[in-house]
């Protein structure tokens, strides 16, 4: 397992839409509409399995009497059941193309003994199947709503047909046993712990149906509520809540009085919802599980960066940023970033917004807002930050830059590509015939003599070497070169430049790495996948090679650490190997933990893990 489904607690970046808990032993699956699967085994906090199912999955998880087993099934017709304990999947059933989507799985249930799964699909067809056998033992059409419920004893399976009313089907004699009909009808059904009773919700309220006899034993309707979604019962079986968009409303069992309502806090609530040990806990669209009273969970992270010591994640309009394993009090940007930057004193940070609006500038330490750098900004194709200076390039050609340290700004309407110095001293400028110039910010001249090209090619990209005079180049062919500029400095003559490698791939962006050993390149893949190279600069070879990384990946040019956004909040790190080396995330409740292989490096005060 991936040391970054460790601690997630919240393991999902797309909308909750499948929840289900065992109350004997706290086991519980998740799913959501990208189709991740997240299982807790008995007696743990965190998800021990993340899986990828075959599709999006919306209601169809379930967890067996006593937590041995989780059933998930999906939007492409497939059912599986996997071992909670160590994730091994023991039953499948796999439909592809037309037949699969049109038997989209909505509901399942494990009877008693964990034997059997009933599941219902979209073709209104109930399933039943013999999980250790691996085939199918029954079936019954004429079927639909949102839930599927075996009796505690087993003896019946609690269904909804076409009618939306609730029936029964005897697990012996496979017939159906008619309820007394509910009024305006039903869309989930569940028998309460003891098998006295059924609780129903339909549209506009509750019903409670008294077992055996099937008849309606008293309701609750419904008014000015937002509409009830889902419904689920008290580990012991003594209430029920109603989930609306906006609300939780709780009552008593088995006389349906009312006990309480409150916020749930879920932006766009779903209708994945449990009552764990801590209550009731409803599905969000940002993946997250929302419980009242809590405070809000930031939410996934969308763009990330890093540079030296300093980290910083973007969840929504929160950034959060982290100095070495600690995370610092996220602020509020009030615009959700796509692109951020932050300088290696961990001062600055810049971000590029997702709504069309100019680089937003902010002090790093205090999250106090500085400036907006203006329409001609949007949509920058390149943004850096170092020392005093903040640069980019505009819409509408050439670059800009701010020197915050002297309060000016500078512009060069003929520059096709730049790089910032980490420490702000110098900004490498391509000319339009594919040269190089080196400029000092504070005056916008040039700072000393430009290097001497190395070919006839033009340039493409440069990027300085951290903390070396060092500059690299590579041109529209894909040979990487490297001039040391020191000579320029103290003898105030041109550099030139040597080659390193011929790389012959597309390279959209290069890294000079602390040391002037290593540089790092980054190329897009057919895949919409990106892969992060390095090359050792002295021996002119490729040393790694470290595939399949998201089209943003971001490589620290201090350490040579790469970074990405992962599930469950989090910045996922590598070294320059490609293994796994760190994982800072934020936790519900305003909580965070960083970890790694070997274990936790800090957490926050009160954290559960």
């Amino acid at each position: 397992m991936s040391i970054v489904d460790q601690y997630c607690p919240d393991a999902h970046s797309a909308a909750v839409t499948a929840a289900a808990f065992d109350p004997d032993s706290g086991a519980r699956v998740t799913a959501d509409a990208w189709g991740i699967v997240a299982i807790t085994k008995p007696h743990d906090l965190s998800p021990s399995h993340i899986f990828q199912s075959w599709a999006a999955v919306y209601g169809s998880v379930a967890v067996s009497p006593g937590g041995s087993l989780a059933g998930v099934g999906d939007e492409s017709g497939s059912v599986s059941v996997y071992k909670t304990w160590d994730g091994t999947c023991v039953f499948e059933d796999v439909r592809e193309g037309a037949d699969g989507a049109a038997r989209a799985m909505r509901a399942l249930s494990f009877n008693p003994q964990g034997t059997l799964l009933a599941c219902l699909a979209i073709d209104g067809i109930i399933r039943v199947y013999d999980i250790a056998r691996w085939e199918r033992m029954a079936n019954w059409s004429g079927y639909s709503g949102q839930s599927i419920n075996f009796a505690p004893d087993g003896k019946y399976l609690l269904v909804i047909d076409n009618l939306n009313q609730p029936k029964l089907i005897d697990m012996m004699s496979h017939e159906q046993v008619d309820l007394e009909m509910v009024p305006g009808g039903v869309t989930v059904a569940r028998f309460t712990p003891s098998g006295d009773h059924i609780v129903a919700m339909g549209p506009g309220g509750i019903t409670l149906i008294g077992m055996p006899e099937g008849r309606i034993v008293t309701s609750f309707t419904a008014r000015g509520s937002s509409g009830m979604l889902s419904m689920v019962l008290s580990p012991r079986g003594d209430e029920v809540a109603a989930i609306t968009e906006r609300s939780i409303h709780t009552f008593s069992l088995p006389d349906l009085q009312p006990v309480g309502s409150t916020k749930h806090g879920a932006p766009e609530a779903t209708q994945a919802a449990l009552w764990d040990r801590k209550g009731v806990a409803v599905g969000g669209a940002d993946g997250s599980l929302y419980r009242p009273g809590e405070r809000a969970s930031l939410e996934a992270v969308t763009a990330c960066t890093g540079f030296g010591d300093h980290r910083a994640a973007i969840h929504g309009e929160k950034v959060a940023i982290w100095t070495k394993d600690r995370q610092r009090r996220p602020f509020s940007a009030k615009k959700r970033f796509v692109e951020t930057k932050i300088d290696r004193d961990g001062r600055l940070l810049i971000g590029l917004p997702d709504d069309g609006s100019g680089m937003q500038v902010f002090d790093a330490k205090s999250g106090r807002h500085l400036f907006d750098a203006g329409p001609e900004t949007a949509d920058t194709t390149k943004m850096e930050v170092g020392g005093p200076i903040v640069a980019c390039m505009l819409q509408r050609g050439g670059m800009r830059w701010y020197d915050l340290k002297d309060n000016q700004v500078f512009e060069l309407d003929w520059a096709t590509h730049f790089a910032l110095s980490g420490g702000g001293t110098w900004i490498g400028v391509i000319t339009p015939k594919g040269n190089v110039r080196i400029i000092d910010p504070a005056t916008g001249k040039d700072a000393i003599p430009a290097p001497e090209p190395v070919a006839d090619i033009p340039v493409s990209l440069v990027s300085f070497v951290n903390r070396r005079p060092d500059l690299l180049v590579m041109d529209e062919e894909g040979v990487l070169s490297i001039y040391d500029l020191a000579v320029s400095v103290k003898e105030d003559r041109p550099a030139v430049g040597e080659d390193v490698l011929d790389l012959n791939v597309a390279v959209d962006r290069l890294w000079g790495i602390t040391g002037g050993r290593y540089a790092a390149v980054r190329f897009q893949e057919e895949d919409d996948t990106a892969t992060i190279i390095f090359v050792d600069l002295e021996r002119g070879e490729v040393v790694s090679e470290t595939p399949g990384l998201l089209p943003y990946v971001w490589v620290d040019p201090e350490t040579g650490h790469i970074l990405q956004p992962a599930r469950g909040s989090a910045i996922q790190e590598f070294d320059m190997w490609g293994k796994e080396r760190r994982v800072l995330r934020a936790l519900p409740g305003g909580h965070w933990v960083s970890f790694g292989p070997q274990g936790i490096f800090d957490a926050s005060t009160g954290v559960e893990l």
